[in-house]
């Protein structure tokens, strides 16, 4: 767990210039050319265009969804082309495959880091995958709450668009408390990402309500623009660096990287960019030490 620097005044009004300085972590990019590209050499252009353009809006890490068996050229080749446009200079860039293969495993490497489920899996991919230690997302868009509990008990790593956690919601005179899936979801710490400028009214999205009551969120912007994600949030729910940083961190934490690179990226990348928005005046010696520990 790591807290968030102590952010200076003058920095605590989350303006399009600053939120766009910040290091950004994203777990659930799409990648959605508006063609199919034709062959290996257009395929790999268009990922590392797409790859930049979250290079620029200062997304330092990204898992990205990518379907190998969309392309007429085959899927081996694909996947090659694919991963060829991944190398872009000031991102760390991997994917998340759909449409898992029977050998999971086999795809499994340094640039594939996980798969992504949607709906209702078949129990022979999740035993594939679960057999082989690969981590997998299930995606449970705008399906009941039962295809969400399905997911946990499926052994998923993470959820997307969990939007449905509420409904297992129940509230006394103490407040709102979540029901037993939802609260093994919770007190695990299954990380759950959410898209909140797909939701059709924003101010109406239980990411705020999620996160006060403790269960580990992070957001995507899909195949949009994480700053504009993160202006909404300001906009709408009065967010700052300080639930920005709190989302950073958690989405790092949750990345299917390993842990050495998940460390380095937050101490040489995200901790250093808040810490100069910090005030130094603000900070003791309890602070600093407890940084300096982490």
């Amino acid at each position: 767990m790591h807290d968030a620097p102590l952010i200076s005044p003058e920095n605590k009004d989350s303006a399009p210039e600053l939120i766009a300085r910040l290091p950004k972590v994203e777990l659930d990019a799409v990648f959605a050319p508006e063609s199919l590209p034709a062959d290996n050499a257009a395929l790999t252009a268009a990922m590392r265009e797409y790859v930049q353009e979250l290079a620029a809006a200062n997304v330092v890490y990204a898992e990205i969804r990518f379907d190998p068996q969309a392309f007429a050229f085959g899927a081996e080749a694909a996947l090659e082309a694919a991963t060829a446009g991944l190398d872009v200079s000031g991102i760390d860039a991997r994917l998340l495959l759909t449409n898992a293969p029977q050998s999971a495993s086999a795809r499994l490497g340094s640039q594939v880091v996980g798969f992504v489920l949607e709906g209702e899996s078949d129990p022979q991919v999740v035993a594939d995958l679960r057999a082989n230690f690969v981590p997998f997302v299930v995606d449970v868009r705008g399906l009941e709450f039962g295809a969400v509990a399905a997911a946990v008990q499926a052994g998923a790593t993470r959820l997307a668009h969990a939007t449905q956690l509420p409904d297992d919601f129940s509230a006394d005179l103490e407040g709102i408390q979540p029901g037993t899936v939802s609260s093994w979801i919770r007190d695990r710490h299954l990380a759950a990402t959410f898209e909140p400028l797909s939701f059709e009214e924003f101010s109406d999205h239980p990411l705020p309500l999620l996160q006060q009551l403790g269960f580990t969120c992070a957001v995507t912007a899909g195949s949009g623009n994480l700053n504009e994600v993160f202006l909404a949030l300001t906009e709408h729910f009065g967010y700052g660096l300080e639930e920005f940083f709190d989302l950073s961190v958690k989405a790092l934490e949750n990345s299917f990287s390993t842990e050495e690179e998940r460390q380095h990226l937050l101490e040489t990348v995200i901790l250093p960019a808040y810490e100069e928005l910090s005030d130094p005046e603000l900070v003791g010696p309890d602070t600093e030490e407890s940084v300096a520990a982490e």
